[in-house]
């Protein structure tokens, strides 16, 4: 799963993405979301920069998102969520 194609496709299907959605994001046609993924054709460089821009920045948020999820699973741990005015416990 090397090839820019590949990746594109992992990241997209992981996500639950059309490849509509996709090419909506990156400002591509369909059509070039199909061909990247089949790898019938590559980007051209500018293309290129812009998906993997696209996945370096998503792959940070993930990181972030999963680094904030890992701190919150601790403080539950320790501070379990208050139940609101009213609720028995």
């Amino acid at each position: 799963m090397n090839s820019l194609g590949k990746r594109l496709q992992h990241f997209r299907l992981e996500r639950g993405w059309s490849k509509r959605a996709l090419a909506e994001k990156l400002g591509v046609s369909i059509p070039s979301i199909i061909r990247w993924e089949e790898e019938i054709a590559v980007p051209n460089d500018y293309n290129r920069y812009k998906i993997e821009q696209f996945l370096s920045s998503a792959a940070e948020a993930n990181a972030l998102l999963s680094r904030d999820q890992q701190e919150d699973d601790g403080q539950l741990a320790l501070f379990p969520k208050r139940r609101g005015l009213g609720q028995v416990q």
